[in-house]
């Protein structure tokens, strides 16, 4: 694999290629691709590159990408001149106000979506009015006996909220179907519990449990599907919408495991105690989101495992699958990509976002069959 070599331009912006073909015929033996890694152009403007861009959302028309900074700021940027556009300034209280968002995202109509513990918040696209949506237990019909787990992605279509929901215990149990706007929810049970309670950690302080945290499950949404898929199993849980009817597609790679080995433990008392043992889970395979790239009409994920370690510092193999619309599985190879880095299609390219020098920046791959 050669390097990708990074050079500066004097204008601040760069690009450089790589150009690989795979060679193993068991593998993608049609794809060859291509990496142009660019850099944002920001004049004298810091970027809050901090949070690794989880704060940021791209618009519907993949023209703009907005990263909300802990400032409350919306820092707009040009994607396809490469630059920043400016900083919107917002407010946190009021009836303008954004509260703490820990998640963004558009709907088809082009409204803002924000996502904050217990509660949704949708703005007009001028972000000149807001309507705020409680989601705690009490305020939803049908959600009890239950909660809406709250660090899960959820995805808004027209007023309408998916997200996981779980036991008061912090078990996942299902599919939370819930009308913004008359609050009533409607469950689809999953059979997810055994594909995560193996993977929860638990933290004890003086023999009381202090916190539990399992990895998000993801929720992806396409057309009338909504596929559910963990970091634990090569597989995806397939929801027709129409139907509520659930199917499971189970898949097999030839350069990762199939399934996560289980922990051997997954409590501790202190801090450190857990931070080794969510390491030392870390070390076997972790299957990411799937990605729709609609312009190709083909799924994509991405995957690592534990290839080797050099002292205290561990080495991944990172993976690529490519997938029909009918998720159907086309194809793996190993690529030079972080696999969890902020990612999204534009113009049939995949965008990774990179950070180079605390200046941002973006590997634009793109695959040609």
């Amino acid at each position: 694999m050669k390097k990708l070599i990074l050079a500066l331009a004097a204008s601040a912006l760069f690009s450089c290629s790589v150009k690989e073909k795979n060679a193993d015929a068991n593998m993608l033996e049609n794809l060859s691709y291509t990496v142009d890694t660019v850099l944002i152009e920001t004049g004298e403007e810091l970027l809050f590159l901090q949070s690794d861009l989880s704060h940021s959302i791209l618009s519907n028309d993949q023209a703009r990408l907005y990263n909300f900074t802990p400032k409350d700021e919306l820092e707009e940027i040009d994607l396809d001149r490469l630059s920043l556009l400016r900083k919107i300034t917002t407010v946190r209280e009021g009836p303008r106000g954004t509260g703490l968002p820990y998640a963004l995202q558009f709907d088809v109509d082009g409204r803002w979506v924000l996502f904050g513990y217990n509660e949704v918040r949708i703005f007009s696209p001028d972000l000149d009015s807001m309507q705020r949506y409680p989601i705690t237990e009490e305020d939803l019909i049908r959600i009890k006996p239950g909660m809406l787990a709250p660090f899960n992605p959820k995805v808004v279509d027209q007023g309408v909220l998916y997200a996981i929901y779980e036991t008061y215990e912090q078990v996942p149990q299902g599919l939370a179907i819930v009308s913004l706007e008359d609050r009533i929810a409607k469950k689809i049970p999953l059979e997810i519990a055994d594909r995560i309670v193996p993977f929860t950690y638990s933290l004890f302080v003086q023999g009381r449990l202090s916190n539990k945290s399992y990895e998000p499950i993801s929720l992806m949404l396409v057309d009338n599907e909504l596929i559910v898929s963990t970091a634990f199993t090569n597989e995806a849980i397939i929801i027709d919408l129409a139907s509520d009817s659930v199917r499971v597609k189970t898949f097999h790679s030839s350069l990762t495991q199939d399934k996560r080995p289980l922990p051997d433990l997954t409590s501790a008392e202190t801090i450190n105690e857990l931070q080794d043992l969510i390491r030392e889970g870390d070390k076997g395979v972790k299957f990411g989101p799937f990605y729709f790239d609609r312009e190709n009409s083909q799924f994509w994920r991405f995957s690592r495992e534990l290839d080797r370690e050099i002292g205290d510092s561990l080495i991944f193999k990172n993976v690529l699958t490519v997938f029909d619309e009918d998720l159907n599985q086309q194809g793996e190879m190993v690529v030079p990509v972080d696999p969890f880095s902020k990612k999204f299609f534009k113009d049939g390219k995949l965008w990774s976002y990179v950070n180079v020098d605390d200046e941002l920046g973006f590997a634009v791959m793109d695959f040609k069959f």
